[in-house]
């Protein structure tokens, strides 16, 4: 299995990339769990690439493209951005045993990111932020 999605990078288009994948990864066979993962992973990726990547007008044609391959080793998925660098992996753990009330907004998209999935790893590859991530098939 190979998909391959890509969107202009909007808030607008993210729930149509989500239902994509979602309709993508049932064609295929690919387990509830396991899309319900996905669809996490997915929508905390793009999210980011659509809030930190902007570059205040700089890249006006930015675009988000997604590609998912399964193997037997799990599902592979790489989100590639062409936004402004930007590292969501270069970010300390959120304090989870913090009051809430103490703790900074944000970061926990990525924490559950790193939980759900078996890898992942990012990369700048100019002009494109590319964040590789490996899930586990059941």
């Amino acid at each position: 299995m190979r998909l391959r999605l890509q969107i202009p990078c909007e808030r607008t288009q993210l729930g149509l990339l989500l239902d994509s994948i979602e309709q993508s990864l049932l064609e295929h066979g690919i387990a509830r769990e396991l899309r319900d993962d996905m669809r996490l992973i997915a929508e905390e990726v793009v999210c980011n690439a659509i809030e930190h990547g902007d570059d205040g007008g700089e890249h006006a044609q930015r675009r988000i493209a997604v590609d998912i391959a399964r193997d037997d080793d799990g599902l592979h998925v790489e989100f590639r951005d062409n936004g402004k660098p930007f590292d969501p992996l270069d970010h300390d753990p959120p304090e989870l045993d913090a009051d809430i009330l103490d703790r900074p907004v944000g970061g926990l998209g990525v924490h559950l990111v790193r939980e759900l999935a078996r890898s992942v790893r990012y990369v700048r590859e100019e002009p494109y932020n590319v964040l590789h991530v490996v899930l586990r098939t059941r």
